[in-house]
C-alpha cells in the first residue's frame, strides 16, 4: 500500500535567552526515544485531504528552547538549550496497514521518526557549543536553526520520494542502511551515501557513538541492529556493568522479525531475539559485538534473566543468559528453557562475537516444564537461584 508521510518541525524559545531559570513546557505528544514505536503509538485519524493512497503517518515534530544563560569575559553569551523531539498525538495509521505487512511498513514509519531524531540531536548540539554576541544572538541562533531545517525537510522528502514511500524494496534497503549508518554515528553525513559505503551497517564488530549523557535505553535504542525493535520488555532486560571491563559495558537485547521460505506456501512470518554487547573504546565510542541469536523455531522467544556469575576456573564472572519459549502442541504445553553462559575470551579488543562457554553449558541444562504426553515434567535450571546453586554445588565460588 502507498503510504504518504507528513512531517512536522517546530522551533520555539519560551524563555528570554538570559533568564536564569526555565520552566520545560512538554510538547503536544510524546518524547520516544527509549524504545522503538509500536502502532499503538498511532492514535490519531486521517483527514479529509489526505492521499487516499495512504496507510500511516507519523508526525514528529523538534522543539528547542533557551534554558538560562552564561555572560562570559568576551562579551559573548553561552545559551543552555534544551531540544526535544515529540512523536505527535497526530499520527495514524489504517487498520489494514496495521494487520497486514506490519513490521515492514512500521519499519518505515519508525525511520521517518529517526531522521527528526537525529536532526533534534544535531540542533541540540550545533546550538550548545556555539558562543553567541549578547546584541545579535536571536539572528545567529536562525542562522543555525533554519538551514538545518531546511536539510531536515529535504532529507525527509529525499526519504519519501526515493522509496516511493517503501513500495520500492530495493531503495527503501538503502534508505534503510543510510539512516542506521547515521544513527549509530550520530550523524547527517550519510543521507545521500552509496550502498558501498553504507553496507558496513550488517558486519559484526562496528563502532558506535554515545553522545555525552545519553541514557542507556537512549543509547541502545538509537544503535540497535537493522530491521529490529527494541520494546520495553526487552528494554528492562538491559544492563550497564563494569563486570567485564573498567568503563561500563552494556548488554541488550533485541527483536527482529524475518521470513522462512516454504516450498508451495506463503513465507512464514517469525521473530528471534539478538543480544548484544557493547563495550567503550575510548570515552564516547563503543565497539559492538554479537552476542548470540535466540530462537526456537515458530515459538516467540523471551529473555527471562541476565547476570553474571563464576561458572568456570578464572576470576572472571561470565554472562549467563536465561531464555523461555511458550510450546503448546498436541503432545505439550509448557515452557522450554535456555540457559546459554558467555565467557570473557577478550583483554580489550572486543570481538565481533562472543564466545560461549560450552562446558557450563552442558552443566547449566535448562530443559522443559510443563505437560507432556499427560504427565508433568520439569525443568533443571529455569532461574538465576537455580544456576547459581548448581555452580555452587560444581564449586565455583559466587
Amino acid at each position: 500500500m502507498r503510504q504518504y508521510i507528513v512531517t512536522v518541525l517546530v522551533f520555539f524559545l519560551v524563555s528570554h535567552a538570559f533568564a536564569q531559570e526555565a520552566t520545560w513546557i512538554a510538547p503536544e505528544g510524546k518524547i520516544i526515544n527509549d524504545r522503538t514505536l509500536v502502532w499503538g503509538d498511532f492514535l490519531g485519524k486521517p483527514s479529509k485531504d489526505e492521499d487516499p493512497r495512504a496507510g500511516a503517518a507519523v508526525r514528529p515534530a523538534i522543539y528547542a528552547y533557551a534554558d538560562g544563560a552564561e555572560v562570559l569575559p568576551n562579551d559573548k553569551v553561552k545559551i543552555k538549550f534544551r531540544v526535544k523531539c515529540a512523536f505527535q498525538s497526530a499520527a495514524w495509521v489504517k487498520e489494514a496497514v496495521e494487520k497486514e505487512h506490519t513490521y515492514y511498513y512500521l519499519n518505515h514509519e519508525q525511520h521517518h521518526y529517526d531522521i527528526a531524531l537525529l536532526f533534534a540531536n544535531k540542533l541540540q548540539t550545533d546550538l550548545s557549543v556555539k558562543e553567541f554576541s549578547q546584541k545579535n544572538y536571536e539572528k545567529e541562533i536562525e542562522s543555525i536553526y533554519f538551514p538545518l531545517l531546511k536539510k531536515y525537510q529535504k532529507t525527509q522528502e529525499d526519504y519519501d520520494n526515493e522509496s516511493n514511500h517503501s513500495l520500492i524494496v530495493e531503495k527503501q534497503v538503502l534508505w534503510d542502511m543510510r539512516i542506521k549508518k547515521c544513527l549509530e554515528n550520530n550523524t547527517d553525513e550519510f543521507f545521500e551515501s552509496p550502498a558501498d559505503v553504507v553496507k558496513t551497517v550488517w558486519y559484526l564488530g562496528q563502532n558506535v557513538k554515545r553522545l555525552p549523557g545519553e541514557p542507556v535505553k537512549q543509547f541502545t535504542t538509537r544503535c540497535r541492529p537493522l530491521y529490529c525493535e527494541f520494546s520495553d520488555d526487552l528494554a528492562v532486560k538491559t544492563i550497564e556493568t563494569t563486570a567485564w571491563t573498567e568503563d561500563k559495558a552494556i548488554v541488550a537485547f533485541y527483536r527482529q522479525n524475518f521470513n522462512v521460505e516454504i516450498e508451495d506456501e506463503q513465507p512464514k512470518e517469525c521473530t528471534r531475539l539478538l543480544g548484544e554487547v557493547f563495550v567503550t573504546t575510548d570515552r564516547s565510542i563503543y565497539k559492538r559485538a554479537l552476542l548470540d541469536t535466540f530462537a526456537n523455531g515458530a515459538h516467540p522467544t523471551k529473555i527471562t534473566s541476565v547476570f553474571f556469575a563464576n561458572a568456570d576456573s578464572d576470576a572472571v564472572k561470565e554472562l549467563i543468559v536465561i531464555s523461555a519459549s511458550d510450546i503448546k502442541n498436541t503432545d505439550s504445553v509448557g515452557t522450554l528453557f535456555s540457559v546459554r553462559v558467555f565467557d570473557k575470551t577478550f583483554a580489550k579488543l572486543l570481538p565481533a562475537r562472543i564466545k560461549r562457554l560450552e562446558s557450563a553449558g552442558v552443566l547449566l541444562s535448562g530443559g522443559f516444564e510443563g505437560v507432556v504426553n499427560g504427565k508433568p515434567v520439569k525443568a533443571k535450571h529455569k532461574n538465576q537461584k537455580e544456576v547459581e546453586d548448581e555452580l555452587k554445588k560444581a564449586g565455583f565460588v559466587q
